[in-house]
């Protein structure tokens, strides 16, 4: 019997295990690694249920340090396995094409803000390519119902949509991002309307319900595809949340419930959010914190109407994630009514980390104005962020945010949930990557990778490794610990090997709009283990391991087919 074969049969008959210690990398990892009892039917495949949330700062949820409120999302995670150094891809699309993909993002597409010398070169497609088989496409042929819910960004050709990619149902916001509500209004010049499509068919907005907000929509979307699916197979659903996106939006009750919370500023929220993530032991208690961006303003130098408009941002921003954890506990609790929650496998993540960057739409003439004033802030018709001042916050000791390779942009909240895994309780420092979500699914469902693709050639490797072992037998790790793993993010770039990591970060980046990086062009050395937050180069006293680390960045580039960007 093959190792996945008993892991996906170990799932009805593991013993739940308390824990309260970290679990510590192992030194070498194999399937072999994991012991699992043989006594259940194939029928009890789990069902796969991955959670993604829009923008997440790894400080925002209770478990990781935040004062918002989400004790639904917080007790799946205290009762699952909590981890500590989940990285994705930094962005939005190219995490998505790794999730969905198994292998790096310059594999499978999903790229954005391409500089011209990386058009037309494969890997830079700005939708999920055909060198590739998408997971959902293969759980599909291997007799899952697959269902998805919310951002797409991947393509909207008729070829490239979700129903054309392996889900049996869907309905799909085609863009990076739009309006909460019912208006149906997009976030740039050029994407003024949100493109919706459902089972790949568009959508007219006019037909959406009066009452649509996303988080509640998409929700209810994946509650009614699961009670409407054949009962008999098991189902992947992906639950792709916009919230906590921009434009910062949320129903009334939900921003009044954090009113006056953030008065006392950004600076105070970050200092808080440390505090008390050390103290909950998501973050190293001896980490140093990377200092305030120099292009941040001190909440002490804004007049009394930028502080209760900042305040008010925030606030907004609040309202979006405790909306996301309540249909998150609406969706819990109908997995427990109708006895699917007893066999599926919980993944929560954020796609990159906190959004930092000005996005400002711009004003284009009357049929693009907004109504950002206090009273309306949130409400339909605003168009609103939260900027760097908060991010940080979000990113508590980390450097940067969302489209950088720093920690700030890579490393996000996440966790792994079911009732039977052999580390609930646990707070684990594993590194874990967004790749190794597909070959964790496939190898539960017992189902052999895809080696051809749609054009009938190899299709690209898995680069992920299964998480089965870890999760739910007695490994206790997933990698060696002389891993490596490299990002190249709009020309930052980075490669992790074992607890180092080297850092570039560029002066010249494909996204035009990002403020310029501090210390930009040059590698630093950092200690991921005592100094997540990229304070101290360490370059300098072990050029070895530099030199080690860049011929590792050469070797990446070489594996990955990568171009860095030429702005012209």
């Amino acid at each position: 019997m093959s190792i996945s074969t008993k892991l996906f049969w170990a799932l009805s008959c593991l013993a739940l295990t308390a824990c309260s210690q970290e679990t510590q990398p192992a030194s070498n990892i194999t399937s072999q690694d994991s012991t699992v009892a043989e006594t259940q039917p194939e029928s009890k495949r789990p069902n796969f249920l991955l959670i993604v949330a829009d923008d997440l700062g790894y400080t925002d949820l209770g478990v990781y340090g935040s004062e918002i409120e989400t004790p639904n999302l917080d007790q799946l995670a205290r009762d699952g396995l909590i981890l500590t150094d989940f990285h994705n891809q930094a962005v939005c699309a190219p995490t998505r094409a790794a999730l969905l993909s198994g292998t790096d993002n310059r594999n499978a597409g999903g790229a954005m803000h391409q500089t011209p010398n990386q058009r037309d070169v494969p890997g830079y497609e700005s939708y999920l390519n055909d060198d590739i088989v998408p997971l959902p496409e293969q759980l599909q042929n291997g007799g899952y119902n697959t269902y998805m819910a919310g951002k797409w960004h991947l393509g909207s050709e008729p070829s490239q949509t979700p129903d054309a990619r392996g889900f049996d149902k869907s309905f799909a916001l085609m863009q990076g991002g739009a309006s909460h509500y019912s208006d149906g209004r997009g976030m740039f010049i050029h994407q003024r309307v949100a493109f919706y499509k459902e089972n790949g068919e568009d959508i007219d907005n006019s037909t959406l319900p009066e009452d649509f907000y996303s988080s509640d929509f998409y929700t209810d979307y994946i509650i009614d595809s699961i009670d409407q699916g054949n009962t008999d197979e098991p189902w992947f659903a992906y639950l792709a949340f916009t919230a906590p996106h921009w434009p910062l939006q949320a129903p009334d009750e939900y921003i009044e419930k954090y009113k006056g919370v953030y008065d006392d500023g950004f600076e105070a929220l970050r200092e808080t959010r440390i505090e008390n993530a050390k103290a909950q032991g998501v973050i190293p208690a001896e980490a140093p914190t990377y200092p305030k961006l120099e292009h941040v303003p001190g909440w002490d130098t804004l007049s009394d109407e930028e502080k209760a408009i900042s305040a008010k941002e925030m606030e907004i921003y609040a309202g979006m994630v405790d909306s996301l954890d309540e249909n998150v506990g609406r969706l819990i609790a109908h997995l427990k009514e109708n006895g699917d929650y007893e066999n599926t496998l919980i993944v929560f993540m954020a796609d990159n980390g906190a959004e930092g960057a000005d996005r400002n739409p711009g004003d284009n003439g009357t049929d693009w104005t907004f109504d950002n004033s206090l009273e309306n802030m949130g409400r339909v018709g605003s168009h609103i962020y939260y900027g760097a001042e908060w991010a940080q916050a979000g990113a508590g000791v980390m450097r940067y945010y969302k489209s950088y390779a720093s920690e700030g942009g890579t490393r996000g909240p996440a966790f792994v949930h079911h009732p039977k895994l052999t580390k609930s309780g646990v707070i684990s420092d594993e590194f874990i990557s967004v790749v190794d979500i597909a070959p964790t699914f496939l190898d539960l469902a017992n189902i052999t990778p895809a080696e051809v693709n749609a054009k009938g050639e190899p299709a690209e490797p898995i680069q992920g490794v299964s998480l089965a072992p870890y999760i739910l037998g007695d490994a206790a790790g997933t990698r060696a610990d002389d891993f490596t793993f490299g990002w190249e993010v709009f020309g930052h770039r980075a490669i992790r090997k074992g607890d180092w990591k080297l850092l570039w970060l560029s002066s010249t980046p494909a996204e035009r709009n990002q403020p310029l990086a501090e210390n930009a062009d040059q590698w630093g050395l950092y200690n991921m283990v005592t100094d997540p937050g990229e304070v101290n180069d360490l370059s300098e006293e072990y050029p070895e391991i530099v030199e080690d680390l860049i011929v590792e960045w050469e070797n990446y580039v070489a594996k990955n087919g990568i171009v860095l960007p030429i702005r012209d």
